[in-house]
């Protein structure tokens, strides 16, 4: 943990400290997580093996939802596994034809 700067971080830190202790105390764990983790559109391409462009080209349709911070588009992961999903999907239609089941 980095070091705590003036006393508004304190607080925070103190109040964090507490919850932690309360649980354990109570034998719960816990969990820090990120509030939210997002990708840039090439990361994103990168993931679901399509160009840069293309995922550019759906944040532009709206099919893959996405939000600027600053200049630069982010993709929240809830929208990623969603965009993959629906690519799998979209996948699956396309060769069903060809599978004998």
């Amino acid at each position: 943990m980095g070091r705590v700067n003036d006393a508004k971080d304190a607080d925070w830190v103190v109040a964090f400290w507490r919850i932690v202790r309360r649980e354990a105390a109570a034998g719960r764990s816990v969990q820090v997580v990120p509030a939210q983790v997002t990708y840039t559109p090439a990361e994103v391409a990168r993931i679901v093996a399509v160009s840069k462009m293309t995922v550019i080209r759906r944040i532009d349709d709206g099919t893959i939802k996405a939000f600027k911070r600053g200049t630069h588009w982010r993709v929240p992961q809830v929208e990623v596994d969603r965009y993959s999903r629906l690519l799998m999907g979209q996948m699956a239609e396309l060769v069903a034809d060809d599978l004998d089941f």
